[in-house]
């Protein structure tokens, strides 16, 4: 984050208690919890930042499934844009992935925003994050279990996928597309990066650094 973004000011010119983050910091300490760091904000106002050895401003960290909300800021603009149909089935932007007998029915019903929405018609990630395979690939190539848009189920794949749909289209790296669409003007890290997998696709399910 770019701090220089914010006012920094005291808890008290922000109302609130100094007293009370004193204690909260006690407290984490009293109970171990392991921390990195600490930043609390009211509004625009940066009021406490500490770091915890041997972590500091700038270290960087994976943010794991914060990633996900990440994709759809993508996701999202690009549906503003008119570049792509959110309820347009996800097989028509990946033809390349399309098996000799053709995509499962229950895949060419999926949306994009049901994998938005993880009513997806897998249960689960479609993937071996160990494996260096298609992990976009497996997303098409795997039998679904059940029709989409009728159960939630947890899944990663389909975040990544989302994120490969951005760079193909875009041709950029998906924090890179995001750039251009403001994401620095907020005060996003410049550092920032996504983890990718075997083929160079940004982990879009829980890579950002």
């Amino acid at each position: 984050m770019n701090k220089s973004f914010y006012e920094k000011t005291s808890p008290e010119n922000a109302n609130i208690n100094s007293k009370r983050i004193i204690n909260f910091i006690n407290r984490l300490e009293k109970e171990e919890v392991d921390m990195h760091s600490i930043l609390i904000m009211r509004g625009n106002k940066l009021i406490c930042e500490a770091y915890y050895n041997p972590f500091n401003s700038n270290t960087l960290h994976r943010m794991f499934s914060v990633t996900k909300s990440v994709v759809s800021m993508a996701i999202g603009a690009l549906a503003e844009d008119g570049v792509i149909d959110l309820d347009a089935s996800i097989t028509k932007y990946f033809p390349e992935y399309e098996p000799e007998d053709g995509f499962y029915p229950y895949l060419i019903e999926t949306t994009i925003r049901d994998m938005l929405s993880m009513t997806t018609p897998h249960n689960g990630t479609t993937f071996d994050k160990r494996s260096k395979n298609n992990w976009t690939e497996s997303y098409f190539t795997k039998k679904p279990t059940h029709r989409p848009g009728t159960i939630f189920s947890y899944d990663t794949s389909a975040s990544h996928v989302m994120a490969a749909l951005v760079e193909k289209l875009t041709g950029l790296s998906l924090l890179d597309y995001l750039r251009t669409k403001g994401l620095s003007k907020v005060g996003f890290s410049n550092e920032s990066y996504c983890i990718s997998d075997g083929c160079g696709v940004s982990q879009g399910g829980s890579g950002m650094m």
